[in-house]
């Protein structure tokens, strides 16, 4: 290795050109970092694979790593001498940093080579589990040989995040495989780096072995449970707990998942209701706003022997206050109540507007308003309400009479309601939205008046057109 002038600073030089430079790998990167591990063996394959080996230091500016002047010449490291068939390491045994490097080199006889100066060496251990998912099946072989010597030992554990980020390569689940077979239950500091791993898989696989082994409480599951960034985690998290709960739920289990965030992990706590024998409590849940919820609601009070078309007209009666909840009103009509549209429609003039949107909205899901309510319905303060309106009207907007449609749009009327107009008239005919909007091109809604320009320079049809 050439002798190279020190460079200062090289704390934002990379992982590479710091080993390059002589620096430990404790000081070169953050060796319970999965993700520079991986990254260390993707840029120094790159890097010894350039040609010229010149990395100028306005690259390194540009990638925001240091600032100075000088620069790394990758022409230095060692390399694969074929006509010795040997690496030309600087000295021998060669230094930890210079081993690092040439088991990320791109030539994998190179790689291979590097791997006798592993033993006794435990912070190359990681690179060791990199190597085991390694292309080629010669340095595969041998680097999982040396593997199999430290499976039993007390540097298992900490190689656990490493090989689970290796699964994502083609040749990786070897080592996760051994590795999580002879590792215990994973401790705090384990598992929270594979937690905190930037995919989505990698995290997957943590929690799938720490539920196998059986150490995550019912405080942790639960926490996951809700929180975890990721759908398949909070699926398999819940899953777990409702798995634990018991006759009568003594450990009150399924309570935060109750008021979970995510609809299905409600509704898997509902279902869970029957089973524990709190089956009675799912009642609480038929004016959920999401459909799954009150669904499973519904199966539970049935499971219970009692009538969900009870509950809800109980609770469609409450018109004190605020009203009911727009929940039970969706569920009333989801649960096919025969006297649901006459509980219903009363409730398309309550004072909310909320309980207004819902009525209406469930009226449409029965099929049991008519286009003479919906167009009374479009002139409502309440933005919902003129939107599900506007929603069941475009089947009908052939058959209202123009007029009124024009009125929709004239100035002065409601911002919400104007928009509605808008979107009522383009499911009309362009003859009809040209005249209507001829004359509000310079509208101060700009809504209104981009449509009207685009109306007013859009062609009509040809004369035979259907439409």
């Amino acid at each position: 290795m050439r002798h190279l002038i020190p460079l200062s600073p090289t704390l934002l030089l990379p992982p590479q050109d710091r080993l390059l430079l002589g620096k430990p790998l404790a000081a070169a990167l953050d060796a319970a970092d999965p993700e520079a591990w991986a990254g260390l063996d993707r840029r120094t394959a790159a890097a010894t694979a350039r040609r010229d080996g010149i990395r100028p230091t306005a690259d390194l500016v540009r990638e925001g790593r240091r600032d100075g002047s000088g620069c790394v010449d990758w022409a230095a490291a060692p390399r694969w001498d074929e006509e010795a068939h040997d690496v030309t390491w600087s000295r021998f045994p060669p230094t930890e940093a210079e081993t690092a490097l040439v088991l990320c080199h791109h030539r994998w006889q190179a790689r291979e080579a590097a791997l006798a100066f592993t033993p006794g060496r435990p912070a190359l251990l990681p690179l060791v589990v990199v190597r085991c998912a390694d292309s080629r099946r010669e340095v595969r072989e041998r680097a999982r040989r040396m593997l199999a010597g430290v499976l039993e030992g007390d540097a298992a554990p900490g190689l656990v995040p490493i090989a689970l980020r290796m699964t994502l390569r083609p040749h990786g689940a070897w080592a996760a495989e051994r590795l999580l077979a002879a590792t215990g239950p994973l401790p705090a500091g384990v598992a929270a780096r594979v937690g905190a791993s930037p995919h989505p898989a990698v995290r997957l696989l943590g929690v799938r072995f720490s539920l196998e082994h059986g150490s995550p409480g019912p405080g942790a599951l639960t926490e996951s449970a809700l929180t975890a960034q990721d759908r398949a985690v909070r699926h398999l998290c819940t899953g777990a707990l409702l798995a634990r709960v018991t006759t009568g739920d003594p450990e009150r289990l399924l309570d935060p998942l109750l008021g979970a965030s995510s609809a299905v992990t409600r509704s898997s706590a509902v279902t869970a209701l029957h089973r524990a024998g709190r089956g009675r409590e799912a009642g609480a849940h038929l004016a959920d706003p999401s459909a799954v919820v009150r669904s499973a609601a519904r199966l539970v009070l049935r499971l219970e022997g009692e009538d969900p078309g009870a509950r809800y007209r109980e609770l469609c009666a409450d018109t004190a206050g605020t009203g009911p909840r727009p929940g039970a009103l969706f569920g009333l009509a989801e649960s096919a109540v025969p006297d649901a549209p006459a509980l219903l429609r009363p409730l398309t003039v309550h004072p909310e507007g909320r309980v207004r949107a819902a009525a209406l909205a469930s009226l449409r899901m029965l099929d049991a308003v008519s286009p003479d309510e919906l167009m009374s319905a479009m002139e409502d303060p309440h933005p919902p309400v003129v939107r599900t309106a506007r929603k069941a009207l475009v089947p009908y907007v052939l058959l209202v009479p123009e007029e009124w449609l024009a009125s929709l749009v004239a100035p002065g009327r409601l911002r919400h309601v104007r928009r509605a107009g808008l979107r009522l008239l383009c499911a009309h005919s362009l003859a009809l939205r040209k005249r209507v909007l001829a004359a509000l091109e310079d509208d101060d809604d700009p809504e209104v008046a981009h449509e009207a320009q685009r109306a007013r320079y859009e062609p009509l049809p040809p004369a035979d057109s259907t439409r």
